[in-house]
């Protein structure tokens, strides 16, 4: 009996090669989707779980309040881990890790500019990764010490044997190699090829023994033991910090919370400071997810319409059979078999597609997304379940509807409407188009606000203007000497040196009024910079002056600031009352005299309000050389660049024009709109595709009643109309549905944006419109093949 089931699914395939092409294609392309998110969400929710006892490690971050209220920081001081470790018995290990600053490694003449960690000797204890060489007791031990990813032992070393060996850091720091460890896997927060010891870090030692709760650079993780309560080490945390932070007002002091290994990734986007990796985020890995069930939903939807559709043809065959003595079991075991071996025909289809298409997604989510089934023992099981899933949830309502058809009614032809009964078609087309178009206004909305984003008003120059990334103390040294030098060629008119690149200031320290100490901390972005950082990036003052070499007072290092008008602001000044006062700063060089306010410029992404913010004079060892330069003859410029600096230093030469750096603050969002677009497409082709096989339907259905309208004397266009109304009338219902929900979920993304643009009416028209437009194209392709059909042809039988 199987076999005949079979062999009559695949009779009726190739009978309606038509229909049978858009259900495969139209199921395949939604599980194509599905598969390629299912993938990625597998591999977003696959990081750190790899780690011994990763349910028990956490990362602690703190809670600072300040005007404005309060933020969140990933760093935290360098005295913590020894605190933890100390002071609290649910604390079973605890470690501090910060990413190297200046990731210079040497051995002789060769030069290797690789990311590493410096971390305590507790690493270990806490974080699981195998050794292939070397003790790991032992292996942070000495403060020369260094451990080798095998990949970066085999790079530097090639096949000699790299244990005992000396690498030289930063081209001035030797470090003998005690241990190699296994690669770090992709699904790692942390990502690095090297380890150095924490106490061989000036940086480190410096946060120790200078104020260690007022510095905020490294990254501490524990490891709780069994049974450990998060919330009352966090509560404990709290009593810990005022009995130790007595001196500090109670509103001022942090708050320490504990962020799960496996929340990391995902949900550390509130953070202010996060450095090893660009992480996840859940709302997106949420929202492509519930886009490909969307998808692959609409996919069956299109089943299910054609299948009610075509149930005419197979009415008479369904009544023959319950005639025959078939049981209503049967009938839906036959149909449900033709629905399972279309959604197999359309699993194989899909994953071909996928593998087709898994390079490009790959590259787009910026994840290395494979489809390995040897090593992923959940992948072919998952894709067989979701198959079957599929073909039953498909070919339920059609199974379940022609197995109740009573031989009787079918055989005298009293059924032969039944088709126009089945309000389930009406529903899902409606459906179909309601989920297009909301996706067409989420499209044409991500888009608008993207183009908002790249023309805001910053409040600085980004255009031509070439940066490089400073890794090299004698580089920083000799900058003086590089710009004089660099200045004379005509195609360079102004040079900077800084902290960071007005993009991105990551830094952040707490200040208040002088004369009132007892004022609430302001916590605020800072940045160092040079004379001529305000020129090169055109940024006004509101008053007082800049930084110039014409006044004696100001030195490198001299105590004297400039801040934003958000500081003056939150301070409680105007801004020509602040020029001339004092203020108290947490950096560790005490009070600072405000000599000019700047106009607020953005400093970091527009998803995030402008704040306070103070540009110091000073030249750090690490930072960035910043230079305007005319956009004539830019390979030559970047050439001259180029050779200054490899006269002076072994570093690679790394460059970046500032609106590179810019478009990547919004990376994401611009993924999103990539991504989002793509499978708006694919959603309005599906439905598409099922409206032209149910066009297609119901045209046959109606040829003779066509024939005799046309004899009547109907012309074309009166039969497109008469065929097109139902159809357009589902659209507008579908629009209606689709304009309330697309503007909820859209206003919930804008949200995430300072500065937003406004949802106009004409977003959902034009969505309406192109979605309206689809359909009628697709409609009236089956509506002009009636209209010129010969009625002759279609009345002769009867």
């Amino acid at each position: 009996m199987i076999r005949n089931y079979l062999r009559i699914a695949l009779r009726n395939l190739r009978k309606s090669p038509g229909y049978s092409f858009i259900n495969i294609f139209g199921l395949a392309s939604g599980l194509a989707c599905f598969i390629l998110i299912l993938i990625f969400v597998q591999h977003e929710i696959s990081y750190d779980i790899f780690h011994k006892n990763a349910d028990q490690i956490y990362r602690v971050i703190q809670r600072r309040p300040g005007a404005g209220g309060a933020k969140y920081w990933a760093a935290t001081s360098p005295a913590l881990a020894g605190s933890l470790r100390q002071e609290f018995p649910e604390v079973a290990v605890a470690t501090a890790v910060f990413p190297t600053s200046n990731p210079l490694l040497s051995l002789g003449e060769k030069h290797f500019t690789e990311e590493g960690i410096l971390a305590d000797n507790h690493f270990f204890d806490v974080f699981t990764y195998s050794f292939l060489q070397g003790n790991v007791g032992k292996a942070l031990k000495d403060p020369n010490s260094m451990v080798l990813t095998a990949s970066l032992a085999h790079k530097i070393f090639g096949n000699k044997n790299p244990m005992g060996q000396t690498v030289m850091y930063q081209n001035k720091y030797p470090h003998i190699v005690t241990g190699v460890i296994e690669d770090v896997p992709e699904t790692s927060h942390l990502s690095f090829s090297y380890i150095l010891p924490a106490v061989s870090d000036q940086y480190y030692q410096d946060c120790i023994s200078r104020e260690p709760w007022y510095n905020n650079g490294l990254y501490t993780y524990v490891a709780l033991a069994k049974g450990a309560n998060v919330q009352q080490i966090e509560k404990g945390m709290r009593k810990y910090i005022d009995r130790n932070l007595a001196d500090w007002r109670p509103e001022d002091r942090m708050t320490f919370l504990f962020q799960p290994l496996k929340d990391i990734h995902l949900k550390s986007q509130h953070l202010q400071t996060f450095t090893f990796e660009k992480s996840g985020n859940y709302k997106f890995m949420y929202l492509f997810l519930a886009i490909g069930f969307i998808v692959l939903m609409l996919a069956c939807a299109n089943y299910t319409n054609l299948a009610v559709a075509r149930s005419i043809r197979r009415a008479q065959e369904v009544g023959i059979r319950k005639v025959a003595g078939a049981w209503r079991w049967q009938l839906i075991g036959q149909f449900l078999g033709e629905s399972l071996i279309m959604a197999f025909l359309a699993l194989i289809s899909a994953v071909v597609m996928a593998h087709l298409i898994l390079p490009s997604f790959s590259r787009l989510v910026e994840r290395p997304i494979r489809m390995e089934y040897l090593t992923n023992p959940t992948l072919l099981p998952g894709l067989l379940l979701l198959a079957l899933l599929v073909g039953l949830i498909s070919g339920s309502y059609p199974a379940f509807i022609m197995s109740r058809l009573k031989p009787v009614q079918v055989l005298k032809g009293t059924q032969t409407k039944l088709a126009n009964r089945f309000t389930l078609q009406r529903i899902l087309t409606v459906g179909q188009y309601a989920v297009s178009i909301a996706l067409l206004v989420g499209s044409f909305i991500i888009y608008k606000q993207m183009q908002l984003v790249q023309h805001q008003q910053l409040g600085y120059n980004r255009d031509h203007v070439l940066t490089i990334k400073v890794n090299d103390e004698t580089l920083s040294q000799q900058y003086a000497t590089i710009r004089e030098d660099l200045l004379r060629d005509p195609h360079v008119t102004a040079m900077s040196y800084s902290q960071y690149l007005p993009t991105t200031v990551m830094t952040m320290q707490s200040m208040s009024r002088w004369e009132g100490s007892g004022d609430q901390l302001l916590p605020s972005n800072t940045s160092s910079v040079d004379y001529d950082f305000l020129d090169v990036y055109g940024i006004q003052l509101v008053a007082g002056r800049g930084f110039s070499r014409e006044f004696g007072t100001d030195t490198l290092g001299a105590p004297i600031a400039l801040i934003n008008e958000s500081a003056v602001k939150a301070l409680g000044w105007t801004p020509k009352q602040a020029i001339g006062k004092e203020f108290n700063y947490s950096d560790g060089r005490g009070k600072r005299s405000i000599v000019g306010v700047v106009k607020d410029f953005h400093f970091n992404s527009i998803h995030q309000s402008l704040g306070p913010l103070v540009l110091t004079l000073n030249r750090e060892s690490g930072g960035y050389i910043s230079a305007k330069v005319r956009p004539e003859d830019l390979a030559g410029t970047i050439a001259r660049f180029e050779d200054a600096v490899k006269r002076i230093s072994p570093y690679p030469f790394e460059y970046e024009f500032l609106d590179d750096n810019f478009n990547k603050l919004y990376k994401n969002d611009l993924r999103l709109g990539e991504i989002f677009t793509s499978f708006t497409l694919l959603a309005v082709l599906i439905a598409s595709l099922g409206l032209f096989g149910l066009a297609a339907y119901s045209t046959q259905q109606r040829m003779k009643e066509i024939g005799i309208r046309k004899v009547l004397g109907a012309s074309v266009p009166g039969i497109i109309r008469l065929l097109s109304k139902d159809y357009l009338k589902l659209v507008l219902i579908g629009f209606v549905i689709a304009a309330p929900l697309a503007w909820y979920v859209m206003n919930r993304w804008l949200e995430d944006f300072v500065y937003r643009i406004d949802m106009s009416w004409w977003i959902f028209a034009l969505a309406g419109a192109f979605a309206l437009m689809i359909a009628l194209l697709t409609v009236i392709f089956q509506s002009l093949k009636a209209a010129w059909m010969n009625p002759v042809k279609t009345l002769k039988t009867e």
